[in-house]
């Protein structure tokens, strides 16, 4: 069980179902209508002097199209609400197919696209997958893994670029070039996840390779125009262990915190958890395995949520960081996978995850969590019942509506969709 877990997640971390459309009342609303390049403008201006409607009378339970009018295999959604407007960056195939490209949009509250789907990269070249996004004040990090096809110890990078609230550039593109002890790591840099930093500029954690032989995480500080501060905050590399899927997140107190599996060459996964000042820590005992951690800081506190086995099963696992007891989230002897927290701005939260039907196949399902040791998951809704197991996305958005995001369809020809989501 646990390997082909351990394997499952793997895909999720490293890589990046059927139409039927059952995830919402109102489905192919208004941005299931093909979007326009020419005219980006949500349809809710009555005319020019009018302004947007507010986002509260827009939103309705739908769902609706991400990139309607883009080529099949779109993948790996990301979901970001701005104050605004959502932020979606997924990948989609380069033109003719072959490697895949970073593309983002801006959806307003009724699905409208409000800036049509664009190319993030200024340099399409390599295989770009992976993409993460943050958002602080009128600054948008999209940042992604690139394979650039070189081969040898330095192929694999991490890429990103700085972007305003329409979408125009910034910065150009930027390769991460961490920094160890006063020298730059050449070698290769994977799996980033990003955070609003103390300062209001951007934190990137990610795993570069080490000078012990295998992947460490690390956590990279940059300025709100994307330049380095400073070098890179470790837990360490460690002979023979690798350390990988990092989460981040920040509390409300300016600390720090990373969550990341942390694998043996010969034994069982953990997650382990590290707050920057301090020394990593196991982040819960009696487990036989434990991977694919995400984490959400919240004013009262910092969540984590994960995968974890005992000899009785597989379930998620619900815990606040420096409590007592964890709560399982799942039905015994299913494979539940693949958590993604959304925070709203009141305390509240939301879980998105997946539940194994057969294969890679995946049920999406959202709940709503409240906070507390343990933390609480209410009744879950079920979003899709036949998603590939490419990763879920979840935002809040206003009031008691949430943005969800999945890929759905047969190989090859997987489109995103989205579906605004009352919990």
């Amino acid at each position: 069980m646990l390997e082909r877990t351990t394997c499952l997640l793997l895909l999720l971390a490293i890589t990046a179902g059927c139409d039927d459309r059952r995830g919402t009342p109102e489905d192919a609303g208004p941005s299931d209508a093909a979007p326009s390049s020419e005219d980006a403008s949500p349809p809710d201006a009555a005319t020019p002097d009018a302004g947007p409607v507010a986002c509260a009378d827009a939103l309705a339970e739908r769902t609706v199209a991400i990139d309607p009018e883009g080529p099949d295999t779109q993948i790996h959604p990301v979901v970001r609400w701005d104050g605004e407007a959502l932020w979606v960056v997924y990948v989609r195939p380069e033109p003719g197919g072959g490697d895949f490209d970073v593309w983002a949009t801006r959806l307003g509250c009724d699905g409208a696209p409000r800036v049509a789907p664009f190319l993030v990269q200024e340099s399409p070249e390599g295989n770009d997958i992976d993409p993460e996004l943050v958002v602080s004040g009128d600054r948008v990090l999209v940042a992604w893994q690139t394979d650039d096809g070189t081969g040898g110890t330095d192929n694999l990078q991490i890429r990103y670029r700085v972007l305003d609230r329409d979408g125009a550039p910034v910065s150009g593109d930027r390769v991460l070039r961490t920094v160890r002890a006063g020298e730059p790591v050449t070698d290769n840099h994977m799996m980033p996840k990003l955070a609003v930093a103390p300062d209001g500029g951007f934190l990137v954690a990610g795993i570069r390779a080490s000078d012990v032989g295998r992947f460490a995480v690390f956590v990279q500080p940059l300025d709100r125009d994307g330049a380095l501060v400073g070098e890179a905050l470790e837990p360490g590399p460690e002979a023979m262990i690798t350390q990988s899927a990092p989460s981040i997140a920040v509390a409300a107190d300016d600390a720090i915190w990373l969550a990341y599996d942390r694998a043996p060459d010969e034994g069982a996964t953990e997650v382990w958890l590290w707050e920057t000042t301090g020394a990593p820590a196991l982040a819960l005992e009696g487990l036989t395995g434990a991977s694919g951690a995400d984490l959400v800081a919240i004013d009262g506190g910092v969540y984590l949520a994960f995968a974890g086995e005992t000899p009785a099963g597989n379930d998620l696992r619900l815990l606040q960081v420096g409590g007592a007891e964890a709560a399982l989230v799942g039905v015994p002897r299913r494979t539940e996978t693949a958590p993604r927290w959304a925070p709203a701005p009141d305390g509240r939260l939301g879980l998105a995850y997946f539940r194994q039907v057969r294969g890679f196949t995946m049920e999406l399902l959202v709940a709503p969590v409240t906070a507390g040791d343990p933390p609480e998951a209410g009744e879950e809704q079920l979003v899709h019942d036949a998603a590939p197991a490419y990763q879920p996305a979840l935002t809040h958005v206003e009031g008691d509506y949430w943005f969800a995001s999945w890929a759905e369809g047969a190989s090859p020809a997987f489109r995103l969709r989205g579906a605004f989501l009352r919990l």
